[in-house]
């Protein structure tokens, strides 16, 4: 035991510490974001900040770190202008170097030449217990809190079998470790730390204080009792269970005996209630009993607490269980939000191939070049209304831009049900073309003027919103013959038709009459032998160059349209030109 007490190996070089640049506040924490609709208490990795502030007076807790034969230490300074190793120090680090408990930060050894005189103790990275109950942040179920609540319980009766009186116990002075595991810190050494000069504490510290003073030690100088830190500990249980600072915010008017109230704690099966609050309840106020006698002792508050724990397992295999929740969880977000991405994605292609034909988005997207392509043989149809200058001098600009679209989704309605493509709308022009960019043979004839009679149709029960009593009146031209299309500019790019079947489809167009579709020879031809289609001679158009045009019937109805294709006109005469 003499060796034992001169044993100077515990005394560490300061300057054998590699100091951390930065101090360290409490902790990184694996539990932060609770599961979206669920009462468990899920985590994922990620690193929190633990400060907490507490009126304006609560000051950020700092441990000083840094780095002893390979390994982090806490490293407590003690602010002294004397230090003298006495025998009765060295007897406190004897006491101290004998502990050893799981629950206990572990004692590494101190510094005792001025102005460095500190005690290195083992550092648990996840910081106080004060600061994770107080961090919204990180979800603690109950299964979590009884294991605080029995590490707590164990590490004291480990010192209290050893007849050491804690006489600090707080939520600030248990610490947990990188397997949440609670450890006790801050014990013996009461004659080494005793010369610490810190700075004054504030008002709320001092109030602090007095809420953890045992009400046998508030009105005297008694020495740190056993029961004591069972009076103690009772506030940390009541700051588990409430997961808020045990001294209000408003306390000026507090008397110095006022003790915090008893929780108002819910039983339920969920993770995040108490599974057995009236029994929790009880062992807090058997613990904070006013008298020292009727207070358990730390050996039965252990008992007590695993009895009524119904979570029996390791705070690693709590863990292990809230991150297979929070995986299983994740599997599911990750299909719903990959699911909520398809269907944006949809909606996103939807607009780009309404915009552009599929194939050249799909290159456009690619970063492909686009080149313009040739058709050989195409049909484009163009429309314009009736009368449109007029009516839009006896609109307002609101009044048009309702009409053509309400006009225009109409025709769009229609066009689906066939095999053409949308060019583009300008003012009051609608262009389709078929045949391009999928070719389809000499069938592009027969989709544009079954279109384009769909679209005189409609215009003959369409009513204009601001003049419902006005008939609306297209017309429509179409021709047929090559066309070469591409993609023109980069910003806002537009899918372009040219040549001269577009020139002479406009002019067609341009030429036709009211609730008329006048079609080329070519396009005529090219109808006469699909066939179903009932044809009117026009004559010779001086439309550059000067052809002939043929207005197809107005009475063709849609049953001639499908039925009647290749079977030729059940009335009137089919026209053919020579």
């Amino acid at each position: 035991l003499r060796t034992m007490l001169w044993d100077e190996s515990w005394i560490i070089d300061f300057r054998q510490i590699k100091h951390d640049q930065i101090a360290r506040t409490t902790m990184g924490s694996i539990l932060s974001a609770p599961i979206a609709n669920s009462d468990s208490n899920a985590s994922c990795v990620t690193a929190l900040s633990s400060c907490t502030t507490h009126a304006n007076s609560r000051k950020q807790l700092f441990t000083h770190t840094g780095i002893y034969d390979g390994r982090t230490v806490a490293i407590k300074r003690i602010q002294t202008k004397t230090f003298s190793l006495s025998k009765t120090i060295r007897r406190e680090v004897k006491q101290v170097r004998e502990l050893d408990h799981p629950n206990l930060c572990k004692f590494f050894g101190g510094c005792v030449e001025i102005p460095n005189v500190a005690i290195i103790t083992e550092y648990c990275p996840k910081g106080s217990l004060n600061d994770v109950l107080l961090n919204d942040e990180i979800p603690l179920n109950w299964g979590f809190r009884f294991s605080f609540a029995t590490d707590i319980a164990r590490g004291m009766s480990y010192l209290h079998q050893h007849r050491i009186c804690h006489g600090r116990l707080k939520s600030l002075n248990c610490v947990l470790d990188d397997r949440w595991v609670c450890k006790i810190t801050d014990y013996c050494l009461t004659i080494y730390r005793r010369e610490d000069a810190a700075e004054p504490l504030s008002s709320y510290q001092m109030r602090l204080r007095e809420v953890y003073t045992p009400p046998e030690c508030q009105t005297s100088n008694q020495e740190p009792t056993l029961p004591g830190d069972v009076f103690s500990y009772s506030i940390i249980l009541l700051e588990i269970a409430t997961r808020s600072d045990p001294v209000p915010v408003e306390d000026s008017s507090l008397e110095s005996a006022w003790c915090p109230p008893l929780p108002e704690l819910i039983s339920g099966k969920a993770d995040n209630t108490c599974p057995c609050p009236a029994e929790y309840v009880e062992l807090i106020r058997r613990c904070r009993s006013h008298n020292p006698v009727h207070r358990p002792t730390f050996e039965q508050i252990r008992k007590f607490v695993y009895r009524i724990n119904p979570n029996k397992v390791s705070p690693v295999d709590m863990m292990m269980n809230l991150m297979e929740k929070y995986s299983k969880h994740l599997e599911v977000l990750v299909a719903e939000r990959t699911q909520d991405l398809m269907h944006e994605k949809q909606k996103t292609d939807r607009l780009l191939y309404s915009m552009l034909p599929k194939q050249v988005a799909d290159d456009l997207r690619q970063g492909k070049p686009l080149q313009a392509q040739s058709y050989v043989s195409a049909t484009v149809f163009f429309s314009d209304i009736v009368g449109f200058t007029h009516l839009s001098s006896t609109s307002t600009p609101y009044q048009v831009v309702d009409f053509l679209n309400k006009l225009y989704t109409t025709f769009d309605d229609i066009i689906d049900n066939y095999d053409v493509y949308k060019v583009e709308t300008i003012g009051d022009a609608y262009m389709v073309v078929s045949g391009i960019p999928r070719e389809n043979g000499i069938q592009h004839a027969a989709e544009i003027a079954s279109m384009a009679l769909d679209l005189v149709g409609v215009c003959r029960t369409f009513r204009i919103p601001h003049k419902p009593n006005t008939q609306l009146q297209i017309r429509a031209g179409i021709h047929s013959g090559p066309v070469v299309a591409g993609v023109v500019g980069t910003k806002m790019p537009r899918y372009c038709l040219f040549g001269d079947t577009v020139n002479t489809s406009s002019r067609m167009e341009s030429t036709s009459e009211a609730l008329k579709i006048q079609v080329s020879s070519s396009t005529f031809y090219l109808l006469e032998e699909i066939g179903g289609y009932l044809l009117q001679c026009r004559g010779m158009l001086q439309v550059k160059p000067i052809i002939q045009s043929i207005f197809t019937a107005p009475a063709v109805s849609r049953e001639m349209k499908t039925a009647g294709l290749g079977q030729g006109s059940t009335s009137g005469e089919q026209v053919r030109v020579p």
